[in-house]
């Protein structure tokens, strides 16, 4: 929901003009595609193409965009020129070489001389308690903050980090979702409830209104955002 709630901040129509094209998605650790679905209905007018990349195709993965079956660390060799928008949300931890993968995207793009933008939604280290054996790694803004350095030295590229959700979210998220799993997993039991789960979508809804404007100093999640010079992303 934090995620989402980023995706739908962003004005689609003024990026499309400082893309100076219609927007071309290209999604990092894909899944079943319905993030295709999301920046269609997100981007409207602006929506050109979506492109998937993973390591399977998910059966449920729409035939109206274009799936690829291979590594992140191949990315660069399935972009072509029209491509101008990189995403990935709770991916990258799943990237062994995560970092040589940005890098590799910023050397490509940047030398196609168009603009282009990146956004990846990272898990911070709060979320290591609450998604517990959940990828390689999580992110701290140290680490992201000297990637962004060494970006910009190589590439003369934007670079922003922005945190999403707090302790409201945190908490919400552990209580309500992460130790009932952790519970139905040890009792074997997929019917088992929690026993202060009442009203439970209401409750992480609430948490997560609280913190839409905050720039909390330990979230849940990194947005990552690299882009060409002249890209200024505007919100709605």
């Amino acid at each position: 929901m934090l995620c989402e709630t980023f995706w739908n901040s962003i004005n689609y129509e003024n990026l499309e003009l400082q893309l100076r094209s219609k927007i071309n998605f290209f999604d990092i650790g894909c899944g079943s595609g319905h993030h295709g679905e999301l920046y269609k209905n997100l981007s409207k007018e602006s929506f050109d193409s979506y492109t998937g990349l993973d390591i399977y195709k998910h059966d449920q993965f729409p035939s109206k965009f274009t799936h690829i079956v291979d590594k992140a660390e191949n990315i660069s060799q399935h972009l072509n020129k029209k491509i101008n928008f990189i995403t990935s949300q709770s991916s990258l931890e799943h990237v062994e070489k995560d970092t040589l993968v940005i890098e590799q995207l910023t050397k490509k793009l940047t030398a196609n001389y168009a603009p282009f933008i990146q956004i990846h939604m990272l898990p911070a280290s709060k979320a290591l308690w609450l998604y517990l054996w959940h990828g390689y790694r999580q992110y701290s803004e140290k680490n992201l903050a000297n990637l962004g350095n060494n970006l910009q030295k190589e590439f003369q590229v934007n670079v922003s980090i922005v945190p999403l959700g707090g302790s409201n979210s945190f908490w919400a998220h552990l209580k309500l979702i992460t130790i009932p799993v952790c519970a139905r997993l040890l009792i074997k039991d997929k019917n088992f409830k929690w026993w202060n789960q009442k009203n439970i979508e209401k409750k992480i809804i609430n948490s997560i209104s609280e913190e839409l404007n905050c720039r909390s100093k330990s979230p849940v999640f990194w947005t990552l955002i690299i882009s060409s010079k002249n890209i200024d992303l505007k919100y709605k």
